[in-house]
């Protein structure tokens, strides 16, 4: 009778034990998953990460053909409050 309980016990605790090591192997399988996507799709997405420079500053507005963002990069002015008014 001892050795039956003793057995039952030993089969659980393999069945904890296995349980145990097919979640770290998942953990680890999952995480070198994410890793390997990671990586791969920053080698994919290069161009859209040099739209904005490493210090952090936008780019440049290129300057316009017809001229008109063309004076020593000052802004457009603003439309006066009348103009805006009569507009809508």
């Amino acid at each position: 009778m001892e050795n039956e309980n003793i057995k039952k016990k030993d089969v659980a605790k393999e069945k904890i034990i296995l349980f145990v090591i097919g979640v770290l192997l998942g953990a680890v399988v999952s995480t070198a998953t994410f890793f390997v996507y990671v990586k791969t799709l920053g080698v994919n997405n290069n161009s859209d990460s040099s739209m904005q420079t490493p210090s952090g500053t936008p780019p440049e507005m290129p300057s316009s053909e017809n001229g008109q963002n063309s004076q020593n990069g000052t802004p457009p002015e603003k439309p006066s409050e009348s103009n805006s008014e009569s507009n809508s």
